[in-house]
C-alpha cells in the first residue's frame, strides 16, 4: 500500500502474543511428541486393531448392528485424521482426500434403535459427542488464518462417561456380550483421541484467547513495530504476531530485523520487527488505529489543565 503513513510510528500499549515459527511457518510451541506419547500411540493402534477384528469377523454383513458400529468407527477415524493434521499445523484441506472424507462424514445421520435397547441411549450419545468434536475441528480449520494459524476457542468437553447411559458396560463386556465389547473399545478410543485434542487446545490456549496476552508498550506502524524485551531475540527469526486492536484480533507474520540495547534496566533489549506480506486491509486497520489514538491523545493533552 503506497501510503506515507505506513511509516508513521506511534507509541501504544497493546495486548499482544508473539509466537515463534520455524522456517516452514509452523509454530514451535507444540509438536506431535508433546501431544501424544509413544505408549498412547501404541494403545490407539491396539484399539483400532481390536475394533477392526470384531467388526470384520463377528458381525453379520447385513446386520444393522454392523452398520451402526461402522458409522461410529468411521467418524472416530475421521476425527483422528483431522487431529493428526492439526498436530503438525497442517491444513487438512490441502490433503487430496479431505473433500471426500468430509462428504462421507456428512452423509451419516444419528443411529436409531429399538426403544427396548439397553445400549441405544449410549450409542446415540456417543455419536453426538463424536459429532461435536468433528464440528469443532472443522470450525477450527475453516476459521484458520491462511490455513497456517489455527485458533481453538471452544470450551472443552468432559470425557465421555458411558456410566451415564449404561451402568454395567464393563460387566457386559467382560461377560462376552459383543456389542458391549465393541462399545467399550469405542469409548476408550474416543476418550484417548479427545485427551490428545485437549492437549492440542491447551498448547494453543494462549494464542486462542487475548485475555491471556501481555500488554506490550510498542512503537507501532503499518510496516512493523519495536518493543522492549527482557531477553534477546535471534535476528531474522520469524514469528506470528497476535495483536488486539479496537477489540479485534489481528494476526500478522513478522521478522526480527534489529536488536539494540535500551536504557530500561528491566528490559535491556529493544527488538525491531518488520511485518511480512501484510494485506492492505491489515495495514489500513493499523493506520486507522494509530490515527484515532494520536487524535485522542492530542485532545487529552489540550484538555488537561497545566
Amino acid at each position: 500500500m503506497s501510503n506515507a503513513r505506513r511509516y508513521f510510528r506511534y507509541d501504544v500499549i497493546l495486548p499482544m502474543h508473539l509466537e515463534p515459527v520455524d522456517r516452514y511457518g509452523k509454530h514451535l510451541s507444540a509438536g506431535r511428541r508433546q501431544l501424544i506419547s509413544l505408549v498412547e500411540e501404541e494403545h490407539l493402534k491396539e484399539l483400532n486393531a481390536q475394533l477392526n477384528g470384531w467388526l470384520d469377523k463377528v458381525f453379520d454383513a447385513s446386520s444393522n448392528a454392523l452398520y451402526v458400529f461402522y458409522v461410529l468407527n468411521h467418524r472416530l477415524n475421521f476425527m483422528w485424521w483431522l487431529i493428526e493434521h492439526l498436530m503438525e499445523s497442517n491444513d487438512p484441506r490441502l490433503a487430496h482426500d479431505y473433500k471426500f472424507r468430509s462428504r462421507e462424514d456428512n452423509k451419516f445421520t444419528p443411529p436409531s434403535s429399538k426403544k427396548s435397547s439397553s445400549v441405544g441411549p449410549l450409542i446415540l450419545a456417543l455419536y453426538q459427542q463424536i459429532g461435536e468434536y468433528v464440528d469443532e475441528l472443522q470450525t477450527v480449520i475453516k476459521e484458520s488464518v491462511d490455513g497456517k494459524i489455527f485458533i481453538y476457542s471452544k470450551a472443552s468437553l468432559e470425557l465421555f462417561d458411558d456410566k451415564k447411559y449404561v451402568k454395567n458396560l464393563d460387566e457386559l463386556a467382560n461377560n462376552g456380550v459383543l456389542p458391549a465389547k465393541v462399545l467399550r473399545l469405542m469409548v476408550d478410543k474416543l476418550n484417548l483421541q479427545a485427551t490428545v485434542l485437549e492437549r492440542l487446545k491447551e498448547a494453543y490456549r494462549e494464542i486462542s484467547s487475548s485475555g491471556n496476552w501481555m500488554n506490550y508498550r510498542v512503537n507501532l506502524s503499518a510496516g512493523g513495530f519495536s518493543f522492549l524485551s527482557t531477553s534477546p531475540h535471534k535476528i531474522f527469526s520469524i514469528m506470528d504476531v497476535f495483536m488486539e486492536i479496537d477489540g479485534e484480533v489481528l494476526i500478522c507474520r513478522g521478522k526480527i530485523i534489529s536488536q539494540k540495547e535500551s536504557n530500561d534496566e528491566l528490559h535491556p533489549y529493544r527488538i525491531g520487527v518488520e511485518f511480512d506480506l501484510l494485506t492492505a486491509e491489515q495495514e489500513q486497520k493499523i493506520t486507522l488505529f494509530e490515527q484515532r489514538k494520536e487524535l485522542k491523545d492530542s485532545i487529552l493533552s489540550v484538555a488537561l489543565p497545566y
